[in-house]
């Protein structure tokens, strides 16, 4: 019986398989038959007499040729050990005896194991390696329907069953539906779901009946009895092999990940070939990949969130806020959902970001900006509202008119023509403000309440003004009259311009002065004939005063101007 099962009686005896199966040093030189021919002779009174064993040194002394790699002799002796079913193994000692090994008793018991136990071992084991790691991923195994799966601002794993394979048309229907819908509703938090698909079921069924099989073995008390000491230790070096192939089948299975992408359609994601040693548990490799490629995110700076904010809102729900990064596939998923409270938290303490509620007319009230702010102090709702910071200043401060200017600024006229001019305001923050009654004035001609100036019809011509005044703020355009024929227009001594020219006054404001030179001057600096007046004015009392005013007159030395600085009442 070992003869001609395990050696090279029949063409599918265990030896004669694996040389078939072997490399082609190996296929070539017969040697699995070979090692087993060898330990068969040492089993049946070869040169030990004393024990009916063959050791690893007389097997390589039996089979050994100059041109003999020994590796490979300890290659084919794990692979008879895995296939024979009279060899036993103890320590580098072999032999065939007339008694089934465990190999063969795994066939049998292989045979017996039904398809239903290994669809639900597989389901336990797959549960069991999936739910360790982070629990900030809620995880929901099989799904079958859309409402399998919650529709929550949580970031969900769905792990799917073996009979929804990558690549099959029904598993991508199926992951369709449930990103978009939830039951019968459409799904809001569609970039919220992660989806964890196998590529193959074979694998991960051979593995498992291997365990059931091994199991049933180390179960059965009546064949644990003819197993001597040997046979014992082997069986549950077996079954643990057999349950760590099973655990490293799912993980290899497991290799494709699908989510939104920011295309909005489903992105599938290749893991390539995965093991264990790669990380704590799946999950975990799932997420180190996903942070790495920022789909995922620990968390948001303000400054981060401000980008992302909606162009169309002011004021943005802090429910709405944190509901965004599992409904948009543009924004990284957040791997906590809580983690926008200190993203807020730490916005609204460093003034980068305001917090407000709404009055009952629907108004804004600011409730916290820059100031220090706890996580546990806020809400994630519908009626607590972020602001950006400079509309968090503007309720802190309401915007009133700093200035106002009129248009145009200057025009040339020929006596009795008319032009009209217009006033506008800005607040404190340089955005429009509206205004009341203009009080418009002028010399050189009539102005009217709406703005319409007439240039007197005798005049000797020359640079008139239109003066605007609203709430204590005013502003004056210039007005030239010039008289057909006469040099200079008359009226004052200043030379007929060329052409046309351009002229604006106002105040800048000290922080916009860098983008007053770029986004307006620096557009003349080369322009010959650019004329630019500068005053100032700045409270400085006592002696700090008094050296600024040193410091001010040193640096316009430095710069070749005039160091006429005024300082006093």
């Amino acid at each position: 019986m070992p003869l001609t099962t395990d050696i090279a009686g029949k063409k599918d005896a265990h030896a004669v398989r694996l040389d078939r199966e072997a490399s082609d040093a190996i296929k070539k030189s017969k040697l699995h038959r070979k090692v087993a021919s060898a330990i068969f002779f040492e089993s049946n009174g070869g040169m030990s007499q004393s024990k009916a064993v063959a050791t690893l040194p007389e097997i390589r002394a039996a089979v050994g040729t100059p041109d003999l790699n020994m590796v490979d002799v300890e290659n084919v002796l794990e692979g008879l050990v895995g296939s024979c079913y009279y060899l036993n193994w103890e320590k580098n000692h072999y032999r065939f005896g007339l008694t089934p090994n465990l190999n063969q008793i795994l066939v049998t018991r292989r045979g017996a194991v039904q398809g239903k136990e290994i669809n639900e071992r597989i389901k336990q084991d797959t549960q069991e390696l999936f739910n360790k790691g982070t629990k900030a991923l809620d995880r929901r195994f099989f799904p079958e329907r859309s409402n399998d799966v919650p529709n929550r601002p949580v970031l969900t794993l769905a792990v799917m069953g073996l009979d929804h394979l990558v690549g099959d048309r029904s598993t991508e229907k199926l992951l369709e539906t449930i990103v978009r819908e939830c039951g019968t509703s459409g799904r809001t938090y569609k970039s919220a779901l992660l989806f964890a698909v196998p590529d193959s079921a074979d694998a991960i069924h051979d593995a498992t009946r291997d365990v059931l099989a091994w199991e049933a073995i180390e179960d059965d008390t009546d064949t644990r009895k003819q197993l001597d000491e040997g046979q014992e230790r082997l069986l549950k070096k077996n079954l643990g092999r057999a349950k760590s192939d099973m655990k490293e089948a799912i993980w290899r299975t497991y290799r494709y990940l699908f989510l939104l992408g920011k295309d909005n359609k489903l992105r599938q994601i290749d893991l390539g070939q995965i093991t264990s040693s790669q990380a704590n548990s799946l999950v975990e490799l799932y997420v180190n990949e996903l942070s790495r490629t920022d789909e995922i995110t620990p968390g948001v700076g303000a400054n981060k969130l401000l980008k992302y904010w909606p162009p169309a809102l002011n004021e943005w729900s802090t429910k709405g806020v944190r509901d965004a990064f599992f409904s948009s596939p543009r924004l990284p998923r957040l791997l906590d959902a809580d983690a926008i409270k200190r993203t807020i938290a730490d916005g609204v303490s460093q003034g980068t970001l305001g917090l407000a509620t709404k009055d009952a007319s629907g108004q804004l009230k600011l409730s916290c900006f820059n100031e220090s702010l706890s996580e546990s102090d806020l809400d994630l709702a519908d009626d607590v509202f972020v602001l950006k910071a400079e509309d968090a200043r503007k309720l802190l401060e309401p915007p009133h008119l700093d200035r106002i200017g009129i248009r145009p600024s200057n025009v040339v006229l020929k006596p009795g023509e008319q032009a009209s001019f217009t006033c506008s305001g800005v607040d404190q923050y340089s955005e429009p403000f509206g205004m009341g009654a203009v009080a418009w004035s002028a010399n050189g001609g009539s102005i009217s309440e709406d703005g319409l100036y007439e240039a007197a019809k005798e005049t000797g011509g020359g640079l008139f003004t239109v003066k605007a005044v609203v709430d204590g703020q005013e502003a004056i355009a210039e007005v030239r009259v010039t008289i057909p024929g006469k040099p200079g227009g008359g009226g004052d001594s200043s030379p007929e311009p060329a052409g046309k020219t351009i002229r604006w006054q106002g105040e800048v404001p000290p922080q916009k002065w860098m983008n007053f030179y770029t986004k307006v001057l620096s557009r003349f600096a080369s322009s010959p004939g650019l004329k630019l007046q500068v005053t100032f004015e700045v409270p400085a009392d006592g002696d700090p005063g008094q050296t600024k005013a040193d410091e001010a007159r040193s640096g316009l030395k430095e710069l070749g101007l005039s160091d006429d600085v005024q300082f006093g009442s």
